[in-house]
């Protein structure tokens, strides 16, 4: 395939500061034929007025085509929605505050290509910028010289996967092939980190990652981004402590649900021979056990402090995890004991 067709779908919701830019991201691309694809998730603001205008006004090459859900489906049920209307041998995946760089398609193409078409999940590198388009830090932003770009290619193992779910495709720079929808069907409506989800899949389907070394996409931080980045927050007071353990239950809540996904994608590939019989109750135990660890960390959070004891037994006494034995332990100390110390530290290190 010299030149397979290629959809550059964009799902958007409340983002009438930033659609304009995603947009023109979009259609600037080098890469020819692409048809693009607008799923608008019910805004409640100007965005998808924003869309209309614009692709009614565009004039370029690629294929333009809109869709706008009558009722809010969530980030799943938008992605499923626009993946039914895309036609290409790939999704590259864009979301309506971030900007893809015009060579964006051409150079994944390329990568897609040298993997002799096997790979089923390909990203790139970022480069964040802040609500106004601003980098974040002190580099500068450098776009990609096409023919000094390199890739890699890779595969994973189920239970490599499973216990540190690696390799991971990027969500903010996402390509898949059509052949993981068309052997597992849509996400589930409850899967919010559909990266991860995908990911999976592309283990499970005995595909390769691609990972393209080169900043393909600006990806904006602002306070509205669907993933808290728990790991960069650093709360400094009372509130904001609150405020970071209730983003935790949330996220804890959320890998619960792509755990169970990952069960139902393991049963779907072992009845289209992806998965061997005899390899499938083993698989569907380890889903279940990394699951169940999720649920123990959200018990830690929110049980009373005499029961944490017994709860952080059970979660480290079959797994020895040394860094998330380390994060999670001072979960052992009183709740007003604990904030204080983060509280403390966090001052003393800004």
């Amino acid at each position: 395939m010299k030149n397979p067709l290629v959809s550059f779908s964009i799902v958007c919701y409340n983002q009438e500061a930033f659609i304009r830019e995603a947009l023109e991201g979009a259609f600037s691309q080098t890469y020819s034929p692409l048809e693009i694809i607008i799923s608008d998730d019910c805004s409640k603001d100007a965005t998808f007025d924003i869309v209309q205008q614009m692709a009614g006004a565009y004039k370029g090459p690629h294929t333009v085509r809109l869709n706008r859900n009558t009722a809010n489906l969530g980030i799943a049920g938008n992605c499923h929605r626009a993946s039914v209307m895309c036609q290409g041998e790939l999704i590259v995946g864009a979301a309506g505050d971030d900007i893809s760089v015009p060579e964006r398609t051409e150079i994944v193409v390329r990568a897609w290509i040298d993997s002799g078409c096997k790979a089923t999940s390909l990203y790139s590198k970022s480069f964040d910028i802040d609500v106004a388009g601003r980098p974040l830090g002190t580099t500068m932003w450098q776009g990609p010289v096409k023919e000094e770009v390199k890739w890699v290619h890779e595969q994973g193992t189920i239970a490599g996967f499973l216990r540190r779910r690696k390799p991971h495709a990027n969500g903010s720079s996402n390509v898949t092939s059509r052949k993981l929808s068309a052997i597992f069907g849509p996400l589930p409506k409850t899967v919010t980190y559909e990266d991860t989800a995908i990911s999976f899949r592309t283990v499970l389907a005995g595909g390769y990652f691609t990972f393209i070394d080169a900043p393909l996409v600006k990806y904006r931080r602002h306070d509205q981004n669907l993933t808290f980045a728990l790991h960069l927050a650093h709360p400094q007071n009372a509130a904001a402590f609150e405020d970071f353990r209730a983003k935790r239950r949330i996220e804890l809540d959320r890998f619960v649900e792509v755990y169970k996904c990952f069960a139902a994608d393991a049963e779907r590939a072992m009845e289209q021979g992806l998965i061997l019989a005899e390899e499938y109750p083993g698989v569907q135990k380890q889903i279940l056990k990394e699951c169940r660890r999720f649920e123990l960390k959200r018990e830690l959070l929110d049980q009373p402090w005499s029961r944490r004891l017994g709860i952080f037994y059970q979660l480290f006494s079959n797994t020895i995890r040394p860094r998330e034995m380390l994060e999670y332990s001072p979960y052992l100390l009183p709740k007003a004991l604990f904030r204080t110390g983060v509280v403390a530290m966090n001052r003393t290190l800004s």
